[in-house]
């Protein structure tokens, strides 16, 4: 095995760990940070670093569509690093989150029944741009 095999697995083991040790770190050294998230008080609404790690997560997912479509070439290195990332940003946050004390089903329902418009914009925005760069690659 070469010494570039035996280092990526490492390398991606590191980008994974990464985001967790850097957002519990900089939490236990700086709590009031996070109190005064600047993107949430501009938008209003409630981003976590999962969603970061989705976007990433994301990112990876066009990026390898593309290197199957041979639209692009890259290093495989260059799409696992995002994805890598992104699910180490996301699980950060899945046990917090499954932790998240709520009796009030009513009150997530009304949530997500109201968050329906703003998920149909976002889905449809999603599409587009999916169907612009497939369209300017020349998929269909």
């Amino acid at each position: 095995m070469s010494t570039k095999h035996t280092l990526e697995p490492i390398l991606y083991i590191f980008i994974f760990v990464a985001p967790v040790v850097y957002q519990r770190l900089h939490y236990k050294l700086d709590p009031k940070f996070f109190y005064k998230l600047g993107l949430r008080q501009k938008t209003g609404l409630q981003i976590h670093h999962a969603h970061w790690g989705l976007g990433w997560i994301f990112l990876s997912c066009i990026l390898m569509i593309l290197q199957t479509l041979q639209v692009i070439h890259i290093a495989s290195f260059l799409f696992l690093v995002p994805a890598t990332l992104g699910w180490g940003l996301f699980f950060d946050e899945i046990i917090p989150h499954l932790r998240m004390p709520s009796d009030d089903r009513d009150l997530e329902l009304k949530v997500y029944e109201e968050a329906g418009p703003a998920t149909i914009k976002l889905i449809t925005f999603m599409a587009i741009a999916i169907a612009v760069v497939a369209i300017s690659i020349n998929i269909f």
